[in-house]
């Protein structure tokens, strides 16, 4: 059996876990060994710098082709609300000030990212790439589980934490605080989250909510085990 191996850059530690659980359930547990390589964690911890800057300079860094010759993908993780602030500079408007669509925004904030690849990267492993555009964040990926049946909240891309810790508080879960989405508490509820993910399908299912995590999936069936 090949065991595929596919290294993770993220804002942080909570994104990590999320997309860890669902490259291994997509693919297949013993069919791939995913590793974060930014952040950096130590004994289950976050060690190292995170956030959008920090995913933006990897891309910039020596250690991102060693992990591109060293693994069979990598996969870069960005969210998309914070695309304004200065140096990472997505405008998600028109020239209307119209808001543009979330696939012109996945395309530009694809952009952004391959403008810090070199050119000879982007030639040599270009098929190694693999991105995790989450419009706006994260947490917007997973309101199909709870929202089933609300459509317009079901494919919310603002304010998806406060939209997700409304049915978090209804099953007991602790919510997840908009400011520190990294600490230990927090983290435990991402995990009771992703249990309800139970096969294959399940994710395949709930991603047609999001274009950014659609976008995702697809580039995972490309994977040949």
């Amino acid at each position: 059996m090949i065991m595929v191996k596919i290294a993770l850059i993220c804002e942080g530690i909570s994104e990590s876990e999320i997309l860890t659980f669902l490259i291994s359930k997509y693919i297949g547990t013993g069919n791939v060994k995913v590793t974060t390589v930014q952040p950096e964690t130590s004994s289950g911890k976050q060690s190292g710098f995170g956030g959008w800057l920090q995913v933006l300079n990897y891309c910039n860094d020596t250690k991102l082709t060693d992990n591109l010759t060293f693994n069979d993908f990598i996969v870069i993780q960005i969210d998309t609300d914070t695309c304004t602030q200065i140096n990472y500079d997505v405008n998600p408007y028109d020239e209307n000030n119209n808001k543009i669509s979330d696939k012109e925004l996945y395309t530009k904030v694809i952009e952004r990212l391959k403008k810090n690849l070199s050119v000879e990267l982007l030639q040599k492993y270009s098929d190694k790439i693999i991105f995790a555009i989450c419009i706006n964040e994260t947490e917007c990926w997973l309101l199909p589980l709870f929202y089933a049946n609300e459509p317009k909240k079901r494919c919310a891309t603002t304010n998806c934490v406060y939209i997700l810790n409304q049915k978090l508080k209804q099953q007991n879960i602790s919510p997840i605080p908009d400011k520190d989405k990294n600490n230990a508490e927090a983290r435990r509820s991402y995990q009771s989250i992703l249990k309800m993910l139970k096969k294959k399908k399940d994710i395949a299912d709930i991603s047609q909510y999001n274009y950014g995590f659609k976008m995702f999936v697809e580039q995972l069936n490309t994977i040949n085990i």
